[in-house]
């Protein structure tokens, strides 16, 4: 069994991750918090631009196009109830001219 409770899955949550509950004790605020995290999202990406750092992509053989089922890949998926990278997001973020 793992015991790596550093991010929530379903093993350590017990089959019950769930971000604003459920049932009688639902958040009430959760389709609002849903559409503020959009907005946020959208005004972040409407003045910043993202690019992958390529020093960090060239200390692999592989192209970040390239499937991420290989344990070598530069980004590297890694699922349980929360989506997160094996080795990390390396980006390189500018400002853009809004």
């Amino acid at each position: 069994m793992n015991t790596n409770f550093l991010y929530p899955n379903e093993v350590a949550s017990d089959f019950a991750y769930l971000p604003f509950g459920g049932g009688a004790r639902k958040c009430v605020g959760d389709e609002f918090a849903t559409l503020e995290a959009t907005v946020t999202l959208a005004m972040v990406l409407r003045r910043f631009s993202f690019d992958f750092d390529q020093a960090k992509l060239a200390e692999t053989s592989m192209s970040v196009h390239e499937h991420p089922k290989n344990l070598e890949h530069p980004v590297g998926m890694k699922t349980g109830a929360t989506i997160h990278t094996r080795k990390g997001l390396h980006m390189i973020v500018k400002k853009r001219d809004v």
